[in-house]
């Protein structure tokens, strides 16, 4: 079983949303895989099951819970396989909880075709408003995250966030956000303490709802994005209809080999090979 480590939505070393990738002729017990990625201690592990030529099923983990979606640790686990020859041609399907993701690569970029998800109602301010001294504008709804727009940008970057406090929240990620100074349309940081991530380098799950919540804001369909975690990101997005279109890089950082056995359906550890 080989782990390849991978910084996404970056070309450079140490930067972007680092993400394990492992490919595997079977998944091993939910209970195995949410072990190892607490082990790799990353914000996700990506695990591919091999369907047919050029096609896998995807499932991701965070250190604290499965994710039904997570954009980063797929474009990782997609420049794994561009890398190593393990697909033919620029395109891949992956089957997912969250359903049909696809993937194609465009010279040195890859491009994640992800549902859009739309953002809901407005949220009560009292819930949110002291978690902030200033620039608080509003909170909405988007799926099982919730988004908090404040009014610029240095607000966003020299945030300090009272993480208890989030993690009293009902909702899987807390995205705060603000229209960005130029070239970027807007900026964001991610916190998914309820996961066992404090602060998400470069999350693209959280872009498939930003999306919808900036074009509802500016009218446009095509957005630049930095996410402004301490080892930053840059997204360039495209709305196509009700899909969004992810485009990044990715870096490869290490590979090795997991050296233990298991029995894959109770998750129990047999043997250790070192």
């Amino acid at each position: 079983m080989k782990i390849w480590t991978v910084n996404a939505f970056t070309d450079k070393p140490f930067e972007g949303n680092p993400a394990a990738v492992t490919i595997v002729k079977e998944f091993p017990a939910g209970a195995l895989c949410q072990k190892l990625a607490a082990e790799m201690s990353l914000p996700a592990m990506a695990f591919l099951k091999p369907l047919g030529i050029n096609h896998f099923h995807i499932r991701w983990f965070n250190p604290g819970s499965e994710a039904r979606l997570c954009g980063h640790a797929t474009l990782a686990s997609s420049h794994i396989l561009f890398q190593e020859g393990i697909v033919t041609g620029k395109r891949i399907t992956f089957d997912s909880f969250t359903g049909p993701l696809f993937v194609r690569r465009e010279k040195n970029e890859i491009i994640l075709d992800f549902p859009l998800q739309r953002t809901g109602n407005t949220l009560s301010t009292h819930l949110f408003k002291d978690l902030f001294n200033e620039g608080f504008v509003q909170a909405v709804q988007a799926y099982d995250d919730v988004i908090v727009e404040l009014t610029d940008e240095i607000l966003i970057r020299e945030l300090t966030l009272n993480l208890s406090k989030v993690k009293n929240i009902e909702c899987r990620s807390f995205i705060v956000t603000a229209r960005g100074n130029a070239p970027y349309d807007f900026i964001s940081r991610v916190f998914a303490p309820r996961l066992g991530v404090d602060e998400d380098p470069v999350c693209g799950s959280a872009h498939v709802k930003l999306a919808d919540y900036w074009q509802k804001k500016q009218g446009k369909d095509r957005f630049l994005a930095y996410q402004a975690s301490a080892r930053g990101g840059v997204l360039d997005i495209t709305i196509v209809g009700e899909r969004v279109y992810l485009k990044g890089k990715a870096v490869t950082i290490m590979e090795g080999m997991l050296r233990i056995t298991t029995d894959r359906l109770t998750g129990k550890i047999n043997e250790l090979t070192y």
